[in-house]
């Protein structure tokens, strides 16, 4: 999204207005039609629409979304600008000159249902899909919010607006109407994923208004506060949020009016129908999938129609044959008669030789067409052969194409709150119904070779959804079968890991379930781990597996009374998450995602329900260390590693937005820091922790619009981390936070207006990071993170550059992103933050050139 300022706009006059705002008519300085929404502060959340918001336009806007011009969800007022979609009235036809039309579906519900209404359907869900791709959830579908452009395409718009959390004042709009009945009890729950399954529904409610002209259910009390053809809003209603649920919920069954026309037309309802269960479980989880089914329907239609083809070109062919034999018999006759005849008469002897060697002639090329249609039957019989053959070897094409994409399903109905995905409601239920498919499918399967690795992926997926289901016993036996299985063929390192953390998470289960064998299980484990090839595994991840083992296994020591080796692996431990978080710091500059390997084993623990976010780990880190510190006070190792953890769960609460919880946790690191370098003023790694609170906490000013203050913690951070003169100390860590914070000083500045010295000071920054990538022996930072660094600061300074109209140095700088990004997709080629980067600085830089 641009950080276009908007000074040059003229505003013409009022369009309308809503529960969250009002709209203006505008121009910018080259005539362009614009749309200037100003927001009602506290009908928004500032926070979720400036997430959401930066989130969809990363990399360039999904098609189907409107893009964002430019916005300010923090200062006051908020606003937002894109591009008029529009039509301007010519004084025909009930409008008046110059008056203006929106180009949405709820000025458009006249022309539905009819020719182009299933078109429609299937654009909208493309649309809604690419916003899920992104991770973000619409939440406020109505027809009034899908715009559409100059040729007709769809284009959505006002997400994350109206019935989501964190609004203090909701004035009735239309979109209740298309909501399920869970968001209009529960809208906090668009901020724990449910907000996906929220759009399902409405993208069902709204597909079936528009093919039937109705709503699917309580069309009379609907239809009579829904806003009438030509309007967007309707006052004088106020909704009653509880009572809609409760109205939907009483009409379970969605029916049709009348009959589907054809049978790919009956599996579209049948996707439409599934949209609108009133049990989210019952939904597609997401657009994606949703898309992906009509999809699916689309193609077994079609594949369906040319089997049928062939199959009546084959019967025509056979029927021919049969014709054609049967003449020939019944020429035989005839010649029979013929031969009789010259026999009985003499005298007609010469004509009937002559009539005979005529019929016989015929007879003959009447066989020999026979024959020539028996070939051509012969020929098409073996082309159906071939053509069943083929599909038959595609069909296991793609189930072979489909292995590792159904690895990543089979992850995501396992979890229950994965971060990259809508949690799954009805988890043991689908858990149940995963179990009973799995094992029909070895069932029916038992006898056929071709399968053999199917069936031992299948016994490995039993395995873990007995682990997921709590069934140590059961996962025990599972686990052991589907070693056996794989153990005929080589096995690559993911699979090992694999196999290694589904050992780690039987530990964890029997240590929850109090089962005495916890203890073999976990040194089972252990040696699993020992086993891995590290070259061709990802060593954070690696790293943080064996933490979380130290971690549980420490519980068992100290309750066996072995407290020295317990506090030695709980050390350890912490000592290795707390690594991994201080090497992406930043992640608080970019505002990007949370960082995948952020203290987080809650995604490893999530199938074992042992843990539920990367919050509580940190949290049951930190309570563990306090405890500790209560019994060695004046441990300094102790105290650095807690205010670690405080600072990590400082940054996290900061990029989830939670304030309160950001401030408290910096609070809890800075006193600790404080009260070390009170002792020690020149301890090194105390100081850089300190200049990284500050940093942290610059940043929740900045966001509270406290400029100046936020800039004198900037300062008094660099000038704490300037004076330990890293480059000459060889304290890698201290340098590459310096780095971070002239970074964010230079952006800050750049945004007040001074765009040389944020140039002057992200110049320096990524001077101290080339530093940093050419120290041979630098290991914290990593010198992946380093480059990823480096790769996000060229794409900034490039984009300072070009605001300075600086053209060539912008090129080299969006040349170097470039180039950066491309290193590290080499490296991790399924890395979706690499190859969006890669994406994002090569599309500034083909604008540029």
């Amino acid at each position: 999204m641009e950080t276009s300022r908007v000074d040059d706009l003229t505003v013409l006059g009022p369009i309308g207005s809503g529960g969250c705002g009002h709209v203006y008519e505008a121009e910018d300085s080259k005539g362009a039609a614009m749309a200037l929404k100003i927001f009602e502060d506290s009908a928004i959340s500032r926070d979720l629409l400036d997430r959401t918001t930066r989130q969809l336009g990363e990399g360039g806007w999904p098609d189907g979304v409107l893009p964002v011009i430019t916005a300010e969800f923090r200062e006051l007022p908020a606003f937002r600008l894109t591009l008029l979609m529009a039509d301007r009235g010519n004084g025909k036809s009930g409008t008046t000159r110059d008056q203006l039309t929106p180009r949405s579906l709820q000025h458009r519900l006249d022309q539905h249902p009819g020719l182009d209404s299933w078109s429609l359907v299937r654009s909208l869900a493309k649309a809604i899909s690419g916003m899920h791709s992104r991770r973000v959830a619409h939440g406020n579908l109505k027809p009034g919010n899908i715009l559409f452009d100059d040729q007709g395409a769809v284009l959505l718009t006002d997400w994350a607006m109206g019935n989501m959390p964190g609004i203090a004042q909701f004035q009735f709009t239309d979109a209740v109407l298309y909501q399920a009945p869970e968001q209009l009890r529960e809208p906090r729950g668009y901020l724990d994923g449910a907000g996906y399954r929220w759009d399902v529904f409405s993208f069902g409610v709204i597909a079936y208004r528009t093919l039937t002209g109705s709503f699917p259910r309580c069309d009379h009390a609907f239809s009579h506060v829904a806003p009438p053809l030509g309007e967007t809003y309707r006052d004088g209603f106020k909704a009653d949020l509880q009572k809609i649920a409760v109205n939907l919920e009483s009409q379970a069954k969605v029916t049709w009016s009348d009959d589907a026309k054809t049978p790919l037309e009956q599996g579209f309802r049948a996707c439409i129908d599934a949209c609108l269960a009133l049990d989210p479980g019952k939904r597609p989880a997401s657009m994606i999938e949703l898309v992906r089914a009509f999809d699916e329907v689309e193609r077994e239609f079609s594949e369906g129609k040319e089997r049928e083809d062939l199959v009546d070109q084959c019967r025509r062919a056979e029927r021919a044959t049969w014709r054609a034999l049967f003449g020939l018999g019944a020429a035989i006759g005839l010649a029979v008669v013929f031969a009789g005849m010259w026999y009985v008469s003499l005298k007609q002897a010469e004509s009937d030789r002559r009539h005979l060697i005529e019929t016989v002639g015929k007879l003959k090329q009447a066989a020999e067409d026979a024959q020539a249609a028996q070939t051509v039957a012969d020929g098409k019989a073996r082309e159906a052969e071939k053509a069943i053959e083929a599909e038959r070897e595609m069909g296991l094409a793609r189930l072979e194409a489909s292995r590792w994409i159904g690895d990543l399903l089979f992850s995501w109905a396992m979890e229950k709150g994965n971060r990259h995905v809508p949690p799954l409601d009805g988890r043991e239920f689908r858990l149940r119904q995963l179990e009973r498919q799995f094992e029909d499918f070895l069932a029916q399967s038992e006898n056929v070779e071709r399968l053999s690795d199917e069936r031992a992926r299948v016994r490995l997926q039993l395995a873990e959804i007995s682990l997921a289901a709590g069934d140590p016993a059961v996962a025990s036996k599972r686990l052991a079968g589907a070693l056996e299985a794989w153990g005929a063929g080589p096995m690559d390192g993911d699979s090992r890991l694999r196999f290694a953390t589904n050992s780690l998470l039987l530990a964890l289960l029997l240590q929850a379930n109090g089962d005495p064998g916890a203890n073999s299980a976990f040194q089972v484990a252990r040696k699993t781990f020992s086993s891995l090839p590290r070259a061709d595994l990802e060593g954070e991840r690696l790293d943080q597996l064996l933490a979380i083992l130290d971690f549980h296994e420490a519980k068992l020591l100290v309750a066996a009374g072995d407290e020295t080796k317990a506090l030695e692996q709980l050390m350890r431990a912490t000592q290795t998450l707390i690594r991994i978080s201080k090497q992406r710091p930043d992640s608080v500059v970019l505002k990007s995602e949370l960082a995948d390997c952020y203290l987080s084993s809650a995604k490893i623990l999530e199938a074992s329900g042992s843990l539920a976010d990367a919050r509580e780990v940190r949290a049951m880190a930190a309570g563990h260390l306090a405890n500790l510190l209560k019994g060695q006070p004046q441990d300094l190792r102790i105290r650095l590693n807690l205010a670690g953890c405080f600072g990590a769960m400082s940054e996290d609460a900061l990029l989830s937005g939670n304030l309160v919880d950001a401030e408290a946790s910096s609070r809890e690191a800075m006193q600790l820091l404080d009260g070390i370098l009170s002792e020690q003023p020149n301890h090194a790694e105390a100081l850089a922790g300190k200049a990284a609170q500050l940093g942290t906490r610059a940043g929740m000013l900045r966001d509270r619009g406290r400029q100046a203050d936020a800039m004198k913690d900037f300062d008094e951070g660099i000038r704490m981390l300037e004076a330990l003169e890293p480059s000459r100390a060889g304290n890698s860590m201290v340098a590459y936070r310096l780095a971070l914070l002239w970074w964010q000083k230079g952006r800050m500045l750049g945004m007040a207006g001074p765009r040389d010295e944020e140039i002057r000071l992200m110049i320096q920054a990524r001077q101290l990071l080339d530093t940093l990538l050419g120290r041979s022996t630098a290991d914290e930072p990593a010198p992946e993170q380093l480059s990823r660094s480096k790769a996000y600061l060229c794409g900034d300074l490039g984009h300072a550059w070009q605001m300075s109209d600086r053209k060539q140095e912008a090129i080299r700088a969006f040349s170097d992103a470039v180039a950066e990004w491309q290193k590290l997709s080499q490296k991790r080629s399924r890395n979706d933050e690499y190859a969006e980067g890669l994406f994002w600085s090569k599309q500034r830089l083909d604008d540029l050139k």
